[in-house]
This record gives structure tokens, sequence and C-alpha cells, in this order.
């Protein structure tokens, strides 16, 4: 019994280094440890006179330097010739320092690409950058869902004050409107100067507790807060199929939202591309104020996100 939990305990140990987090830091720890034996093995053979002191000190420090050695390479061998527990890839816990790099693979490649979330922030700050430049890059055609709060409801903006304020974050104004105005004029941008890519943009009655990113390469699901992990679910897991689903459902029951593209045509995302008729072209009321303007031209310029 003991030794097949040392067994699990062994496997588990060795499949949360399949965290590229946590994978660098085990490899420097234990290479910076590797170097300190060296140098310390060094110091004895140099500076010690011959006998039983100099003697026991090489002999530890030739252990703990052996035991680094036999370490590294048992895990090299472990990746090499068994991997992972195949059963458990299909949904994976991500831990907080690795959501952007998850993230961030999720469009290389993607045709179909579909983001459900809050603020949108990361998503027009990133992947539908990399979407837009891919896209003209291998002269496919891109297609992108994008479903956001609707801001004109009152009940999703004040809970999305209270979530701001949970998390520590400045909550004055209407940051909702102004969140989803920059993120629904970045893709109104690229959709209309790019031909490659095709989006379609509604707006939902409901305020997500979490964001969801889905591609042909996985789905990721996100909470705001960047301390906390995330779940990644591989393209061929059951979860993943449950996910697109759920989207799919949320964007029959939503608005989809429509404006004049000619309103975007030869317009960049910085201060320039934000105006009263790009403000007022996505049917939203109360959006000419030249303050709201100004904050989203700022969103849309500075690209601010949490996932540094």
């Amino acid at each position: 019994m003991a030794l097949r939990a040392s067994k699990i305990t062994a496997i588990d140990f060795f499949d949360d280094l399949t965290s590229p987090y946590a994978r660098k830091r085990f490899f420097w720890v234990f290479f910076a440890f590797g170097v300190l034996c060296c140098i310390t093995l060094y110091l004895i053979l140099s500076l010690l006179p011959h006998g039983g002191l100099r003697d026991v000190a090489k002999e530890v420090v030739v252990e703990l330097l052996a035991s680094v050695v036999i370490i590294l390479a048992f895990y090299v061998l472990y990746t090499t010739f068994i991997g992972p527990n195949a059963g458990l890839t299909e949904v994976s816990v991500t831990r907080p320092k690795d959501i952007a790099e998850r993230v961030q693979s999720l469009p290389i490649g993607a045709r179909h690409y579909t983001f459900w979330g809050r603020a949108g922030s990361y998503f027009r700050a990133r992947p539908l950058i990399e979407l837009d430049e891919q896209s003209r890059k291998d002269k496919l055609t891109t297609d992108i869902e994008v479903v956001l709060p609707d801001p004109a409801d009152l009940r999703l903006t004040a809970s999305y004050q209270e979530i701001l304020a949970s998390l520590g974050e400045n909550s004055l104004g209407n940051p909702l409107l102004a969140n989803v105005l920059a993120t629904s004029i970045a893709c109104a941008i690229i959709d209309a100067n790019n031909k490659y890519i095709r989006i379609r943009l509604f707006y939902s009655k409901f305020l997500p507790a979490f964001r969801v990113d889905i591609s042909e390469n996985g789905a990721i699901l996100t909470q705001d807060d960047p301390a906390k992990s995330a779940l990644f679910f591989e393209s061929n897991s059951e979860f993943y199929e449950m996910f697109r689903t759920t989207v799919r459902n949320e964007m029959n029951v939503s608005r989809e939202v429509k404006w004049d593209k000619t309103l975007f045509v030869g317009r960049q995302l910085n201060e320039k591309c934000c105006d009263p008729g790009t403000l007022a072209a996505f049917g939203l009321e109360n959006c000419a104020t030249e303050e709201l303007q100004q904050e989203v031209a700022k969103l849309i310029k500075g690209r601010r996100h949490r996932y540094k």
C-alpha cells in the first residue's frame, strides 16, 4: 500500500510540472543548487587540508550533487518515455502564471475564435490583434464571435461595478459601458479593414462570472482575478463541446449588434478612432459625451489588461 501511494505521489508531482511556470522554476532551482554544489566542492578541494573534515565535507557535497543529477535525469526520462496521465490531460488546471501563455496559444492557426466575457480587455489587446495579423499573413478567412454584456442594462452595470470594487479597482462612472464600447469599436475596425476577418458581435443580458476563449486549439475558462487559476479544456473533450454549445445558446438569446462598416473603414486602433459617430454606431444611448469618448479612446490605445 505504501509503495502504491508513493507511486501515485510521484506521478502527481511530475504531472504538476507540466505547468511551464512550475517547470521553469523547478529546473532553475535545481540548476542553481547544482552550481552551488560544484562551487562548494571546488572550495573544499582547494582550501581545506587533507584530513577527515575534508573527506566528510567532500562526500556530503558529492552526494547532494549526485541527488540533483538523478532528480533531473529521472524527470527527463519520465517526460520522454512515460509522460503525464493521458486520462487527465483533457481537462487541466492552469496556474495563474500560465494563463497568458495558454490564451496566447489559442489564436495560433485558428480559423474560428469565440470569446464570451465581460470587459474584453485582454481579448481586444492580444487575441483579436493576433487573429487580425495572422489572417492577413495567411490570407485565410477567420470567423470571430464575441459575446459581451449589454451595457444598456442597469442591472449589469451595477453588478460590474460591484465586481470591480471587490477587486480593488476603480469603478467610477460606467466602466462596463466604456469597456464594451472599446471592444466593440476594436472589433468593428478590424472587421471593416480586413477582408479575411468576419466578426459577429452580441450584447447579452447576462453578466458571466468568468470569461471563455474557444478555438480549434481548445477552450480556457478564466476569472477576472489574475491571482486565481483557470481551467483548460482540450478540443477533443466533452467539456469543450459543452462550453461551445453554452456560448451558442447564449448567442441565440442575445441581441446581435449591427453597425455601418463605412464608419470604420480606414481607421486604426488609436485615439482618433473614437468619436461621436463611432460611439453611437452600436445602438447604445448616452454615448456622445466627451468624458466617455476620452475614456474609450484611452482603453483602445492603452490596451490595459490583467494578464501580463
